[in-house]
């Protein structure tokens, strides 16, 4: 993965030690991945949350 993708990853799994280990604060990741990711992020977050629950009630 490349840094922003991996970037983008720790924003939508909401992982700031994730951040810190890469020596990024949350404001450098959100400018390193851009406007057009950042907006994915939200939904991205809702998705992989509701796929959680949906595993956990199976």
């Amino acid at each position: 993965m490349s840094t922003g993708e991996k970037l983008a990853a720790a924003l939508v799994l909401n992982r700031p030690d994730r951040l810190a280990e890469m020596n990024y604060t949350l404001a450098e990741a959100i400018g390193r991945v851009g406007p057009e990711w950042l907006s994915l992020i939200p939904e991205a977050a809702r998705a992989l949350e509701y796929e959680e629950r949906a595993a956990g009630k199976a």
